[in-house]
């Protein structure tokens, strides 16, 4: 039964208030119901004009008249606090699976100012007040002809595109009498990578290329700078190996840093494990060689991303590890990307 009304409100809400990148607030996406002050408001105001009836006082029947007439001013100003402001989805955000990002929402007044937004992504595990109010952006304002971006934290779950719940934005606005609310589904941009597991580099074992996983990628003189301790995935050439035969330890040779160490970063490797977990190997794998400053290339199923370091390949690369057996028809999630 409870499973059958909560589709039957997502059906509804999807249909009153559909997925989009911009939405102006009306009277079609927005929903009053008196809050707790509201209610205890409305009950006194009852008991209130009980009394007037029972004792035939005008006075009481002046007062109750007046507080009704403020109740229905203050649903009217509620309403007007929310109608007709637009929200926009802003630049893409990134992340990795169950990281606590900032994401950014655009705020715009064109007719009026509005006060005291509280804005909110409904999380699952938010179980107590004070996560709640930790992620919850409160007492936004906006004066008339501006336009204002805030951050709203939420938790990434799952990697691919970013997929965030329905925003919620509520206001209480005048007098807290009532809860005026919105949920909002917004196109957020954003790509969520998977989660990183970070271990050593196992020797690469793809198909269709003949070159060995670990080679030197030279992009400058050969200038030798001196030793360095040996670091799994180094080249065997660069090994010093009188030094090890004179019981010195196994040192690599370095050069200088126009010289990168290329290590292939291959699925196969990975054959023993599930595809989630071999994602967040080869993430890791990806953080990792970008910050040894390695020239890498990654090998996936029917993709191979050739040999290459710096921000724009490892932002490449991962987006290839997230995107994995993700189709999505809309083109437009990917622009601007990398």
């Amino acid at each position: 039964m409870r499973e059958n009304i909560q589709r039957y409100w997502q059906t509804w809400i999807n249909k009153r208030i559909p997925k989009n990148d911009e939405i102006e607030l009306s009277q079609r996406s927005i929903f009053i119901i008196p809050s707790k002050v509201g209610l205890v408001f409305s009950l006194l105001l009852i008991l209130l004009l009980v009394t007037a009836i029972n004792y035939q006082n005008s006075l009481i029947f002046g007062l109750s008249f007046w507080l009704f007439s403020v109740a229905m001013s203050a649903m009217i100003f509620s309403f007007r606090n929310l109608s007709g402001l637009i929200i926009k989805a802003s630049h893409p955000t990134y992340g990795f699976v169950d990281d606590h990002v900032e994401i950014p929402i655009r705020l715009q007044s064109n007719k009026r100012e509005y006060q005291g937004l509280q804005l909110f992504w409904p999380q699952h595990g938010i179980k107590n007040n004070k996560e709640y109010e930790a992620n919850t952006i409160r007492d936004v304002a906006i004066i008339k002809g501006q336009e204002k971006e805030i951050t709203i934290p939420y938790q990434l779950k799952k990697r691919g595109y970013l997929e965030t719940p329905r925003l919620s934005l509520k206001s209480y606005y005048p007098f807290g009498l009532y809860k005026c609310w919105t949920w909002l589904s917004l196109k957020t941009p954003g790509i969520v990578f998977p989660k990183p597991i970070f271990t050593p580099f196992i020797a690469g074992e793809g198909e269709g290329d003949d070159m060995p996983s670990d080679v030197s990628l030279l992009v400058g003189n050969d200038e030798f700078l001196g030793f360095r301790n040996y670091q799994v995935g180094d080249s065997l050439k660069h090994v010093a190996w009188k030094y090890l035969a004179k019981g010195k330890g196994l040192l690599s040779k370095e050069y200088d840093s126009q010289q990168l160490s290329m290590q292939w970063l291959d699925w196969y490797s990975l054959q023993s494990m599930p595809i989630e977990t071999r994602l967040s190997h080869l993430c890791g794998w990806v953080l990792q060689a970008e910050k040894e400053n390695r020239a890498y290339g990654l090998r996936l199923p029917n993709i191979t991303i050739p040999p290459s370091h710096g921000d724009q390949h490892r932002t490449h690369c991962l987006t290839q590890l997230a995107l994995y057996n993700i189709n999505s028809n809309d083109s437009e999630k990917t622009n601007g990307f990398y």
